[in-house]
Formats: C-alpha cells, structure tokens, sequence
C-alpha cells in the first residue's frame, strides 16, 4: 500500500478511535457468532480492526503512531484466551465488550486472522516496540499457532487452509520452534496436493475470498525463509490468477459466475481496487502475472467447464460453467445450496454501457433458503435446473439455523432477481402461461417453468418491478404462516430452462417420468444436455450424489 492510501486508512480510523479504551468503535455488523443485536449495541469496539488499525500505524512511523499502536496491541492481545485447558484456548472474541464465553458461537478463525497480523507485525516491527511487548506477541502468536493446529482445517476450506499454513509456517520461523514450522509446511503441502488435484481452489471463483487467498499466498511467497514453501505459493499464485482473470467479463467489468461464495452480486469497491493495483504495473505490492493481462480485456467468446471438488472426499462432483461473449456473462454449478453467499446460477448483461444482473434464488419469507437444493447443466446461454428440498439443511445458514425440513413460513418462492443499473428502465415483463420473457436492452431474458410437481400445488407466476430491481418469481406458497414438515412430503421437484442471449424461443424440454424421479432433456446433438431429479426431499448429501447431469458437447475448453 502507498504511503498515502495508508494515510487515508489510518485517517478514517482516527475518528473512530478510543482512547479511553484504546480500540476503534465501529458500528455493529457482524451477524454470525455474536450474541450482540443491533438495536442494543448498535456500536461495538471491535478487536481486530483495531489490530489492523495499529499495523497500519506500525507501517507509517512516526512516535506518536507508533505509541498509539503499542496501546492497542496491549489490549488486543489481553483479550486472547490462554487457557489452553479451554475450548476457547488462543481464539479472540469479536468485541471488547463480548467476552468469548458470551458469543453466540466464538469463530476461531479469529486464530488465524489475529495470529497473521501478529506475526507480521512481530517480523517487521518488533524493534519498534519495547521488548516487553515482544515477548508478549510471541506469546500470543503461540497460542495462535497451537489452536490452528488443534483445530486443523482441512484444504477445503481455502483462504483459512492457506492462512493458517502462514501463521504457523511463518511463526513457527520466528518463534524458532521447529514443530510449528513443520507443522505449517505440511499443511501447505496438502493444500497444494488437494488443491492441484482437483484443477482448481475448492473454494470456487469467490470474488471475496479469492483476493484474499492470493494475499495469504502472497504472504508466504514474500515472508516465509522456506524456500519449498516459496515455491508452492508461486504456483498457487499462478492457478488463482488464471481463475480470477478467465471469469472476468470486460464488457460489465463484472466478476463472472458461478461463485462458491460472496456477500455481493456487484464486485465492491474493494474487489475493483484489489484488480486495479494488481493490473496497474506501476502500482506497490501484489501484481496479476502479465500473461493473464489480456483475458481482463479481451471480449472474445468464452466457454468453459471445470470440477471443483475432490470426489474421493465428497463422493459427488460439481461442475462450474462460464459462457461468454461481447454482451453477456452467464454462469452455473451442476449442484448447490441456496445459501445467500453462493450463486448457483448468475448472469451479466451489458446495455450499452450500463449493466445488469440476473441472480438465480429460492426464498423463505424473502431470505435465500439453505434447504432448496439446486441440480442444473448449461450449453452456452442456456441453462436447465431443478430445484429438490432437502430434510436435513438449514434456512439461512446449514448450520447456524438448521431446520431439518421443519418450519413456519408465510411465503416460499423461486425468484429470478434482476439489479444492476436499471434506473428509469420500465422491464416489461410478458407472461404467457409459465413462461416470462423481458428484454435487458438487446438481451433476450426468458425463463419456464417446465414440470412442477409438489404437494404444495401448481406454481403461480408473478413478475414485480420495483425502483432499482425487477423480480421474475415463481411462488410456491404464499399466505398465512403455516407449518412445512419436508419429511411428509411426497412430491417436490421443479424444473426450469432458462436463456439468456438474442431473441428467440427456448429449446423444446423433453420430461420422462422414473419410478421415483424425472429426467428433463433440452438441446439437440453436441449441445443436448440433462438432468435427472428425485422426486421426493431427502438428505443433502443424498440429493448431490443421486441428482445427476449430462453435461453437453460443445464446450470450447473443458478442464479436467
């Protein structure tokens, strides 16, 4: 970071900075694992912004910062825990006034981000500080490092796999101590195997976590004395700059899908300012590779499909399809939850210069339902999907607000969500009986539903524009609140074809009807594709190994 970016930082903390309590209060957003609500402790002083906020001053210089970041250190490292005959042993909570013991759920990730920052600190700075202090972070970084071993997450879970491996790795280089080192290698080893192995990150395409994986790898590249771990990371490096530059669609400047996992459908501010240093080759710090320079403007046809799970693990596959060309993005996984940080289904289109977005969800009482299982397959601007339900998932969250298949809901609905910049754009919308047809510019929007069979009756079609979205939905229920139990159903399937492209009619789908499943085809010889439903809700993970796809002809690449 430019030392005046890091100006601009420190300066939109100093405002928010106690020094009565030596943290920075912020306002209250976090939604997992605290207890706290927004309407008693709307402000919070939060732990690690304030961290990050005394590595900022650290970077910087100068006494009076630097005085300022030792008062911080000194009360976000008392806020660890110690214990190591506790559950909670070299975690932190998320606020000052939040003890771990009361947190809804205490997130031990705060090991691995708390513990990186430490141990950065510790690298760069400890001449800085009074040794006192030191010794104190070495501590800390200590206590960090053995509860990211005793927690041990698995390569799976990607930009905490690789953070850990930092922490550890690096730390253990600091603090001398050859068990932690090793430990921390090792682990980035697997990372690397189970990751090469399957062609890609598992944590797919996330336009959040994917910049953040790149930092952490960095990282180790930059920081780390072991010279086999410096060249794992350049390789990963490599592999994450050609997922992010093959997925970016340069006539939106949009982050194509699918995604594994984001908090937003639009790249934030933070997103586009991670690509725009890192393209900028007179910019400070990270850089994508030159060879991917041209996929970040180039606005010729892609098409591709890639795994993205380890099947010895998971015992299923899921398939990731992008489609591109000069107007339109579109994206989908062959499997997925409904979870509201993963777009299962995602397009892009470009209207003369402004954009929108076309977002595939299924909603309980208008939040993104975890149980709604998602089996689909694309050939080009066509995707066919289906919708299961399944009786062991959550509503919100699969596992902080899981459900089992039992609930209250006064709505449930499959919602085609269009945004993006449609301001004083009217979207009329055509309805002809379970088909809705609108135009995105010059871009062809059209959707049908093709089979509906479910206990809860036929689809209702309902199509509502309001000042900055368009909603394109197909209500399953909508009433008075009323019980759903999914394990006394015995009927709920949904099938779908969808386009998006030039104007024109949806292939014909073909539907056959199996004992205790369907099977819907569409397309004709390389670009003919299916799918294969149960009809009835079952477990998740019986739902992703039973569903099952055929995968078209016609890819342009496809990466094994």
């Amino acid at each position: 970071m430019r030392r005046d970016e890091l100006l601009r930082a420190i300066g939109a903390n100093d405002g928010q900075y106690d020094a009565s309590v030596k943290l920075i209060r912020t306002p209250l957003s976090a939604t997992y694992h605290t207890a706290l609500k927004q309407q008693t402790n709307p402000f919070v002083y939060a732990l690690y912004p304030s961290l990050c906020y005394a590595y900022d001053l650290l970077c910087y210089g100068g006494d009076a910062y630097t005085q300022r970041a030792i008062e911080i250190l000194h009360v976000v490292i008392a806020g660890q825990d110690k214990d190591e005959t506790r559950a909670s042993y070299g975690i932190w909570p998320y606020f000052f006034e939040e003890p771990l013991d009361e947190m809804d759920r205490p997130d031990w990730n705060m090991a691995d981000f708390h513990g990186k920052r430490l141990v950065l600190i510790l690298k760069k700075y400890a001449a800085a500080l009074p040794q006192s202090l030191v010794e104190e972070i070495r501590e800390a970084v200590y206590h960090a490092c053995q509860a990211i071993i005793l927690r041990n997450v698995g390569p799976h879970y990607t930009n905490i796999a690789i953070m850990g491996a930092f922490v550890t790795l690096v730390g253990g280089e600091l603090l001398d101590d050859h068990e932690i080192r090793s430990y921390g290698e090792q682990r980035l080893k697997r990372f690397y195997e189970f990751t090469t192995g399957i062609g890609t990150f598992s944590e797919y395409n996330s336009p959040c976590y994917s910049p953040i994986a790149i930092e952490e790898l960095d990282s180790i590249y930059q920081e780390s004395s072991t010279s086999e771990a410096v060249t794992l990371a350049e390789q990963l490096l490599d592999m994450a700059w050609q997922m992010i530059a093959k997925h970016f669609h340069p006539a939106t400047g949009e982050w194509s899908g699918p995604y594994s996992r984001t908090y937003s459908t639009l790249m934030t501010e933070r997103e586009k300012h991670f690509l725009g240093n890192a393209l900028n080759k007179g910019s400070l710090g990270i850089q994508c590779p030159e060879k991917y320079h041209a996929y970040f403007t180039s606005k010729e046809e892609r098409y591709f499909n890639e795994p993205t799970l380890m099947v010895a693990e998971t015992g299923y596959q899921n398939y990731a399809t992008t489609y591109q060309n000069e107007r339109i993005s579109l994206g989908s996984y062959t499997c997925g939850s409904m979870w509201n940080q993963r777009r299962n289904l995602l397009g892009f289109v470009d209207m003369d210069g402004r954009k929108a977005f076309v977002q595939l969800q299924f909603l309980k009482d208008g939040k993104d339902f975890c149980s709604a299982i998602f089996t689909g397959v694309q050939s080009r601007e066509t995707v066919l999907f289906g919708f299961n339900l399944a009786t062991d998932n959550g509503a919100w969250h699969q596992e902080l607000d899981l459900i089992n298949g039992r609930f209250r809901a006064s709505d449930l609905r499959i919602r085609l969500l269009i945004g993006g910049d449609l301001e004083d754009m009217k979207l009329p919308t055509v309805v002809e009986g379970k088909r809705l047809t609108t135009m995105l510019g010059d871009t062809q929007l059209r959707i049908e539903a093709v089979l509906a069979e479910s206990d809860y009756g036929a689809l209702e079609v309902a199509a509502e524009r309001s000042e900055d979205e368009l909603h394109m939905d197909y209500v399953i229920y909508a009433g008075e609140e009323q019980a759903f139990d999914f394990h006394a159903v015995q009927k709920a399937v949904w099938v779908f074809a969808l386009s998006l492209g030039q104007p024109g009619h949806l292939p014909g789908v073909t539907v056959t009807h199996e004992a205790n499943s369907v099977i819907a085809a569409i397309g004709e010889k390389e670009a003919h594709m299916s799918i294969k439903v149960p009809r009835a809700p079952g477990k998740t993970g019986e739902l992703y190994r039973n569903n099952r796809v055929q995968q078209p002809g016609n890819l342009l690449e496809r990466v094994k």
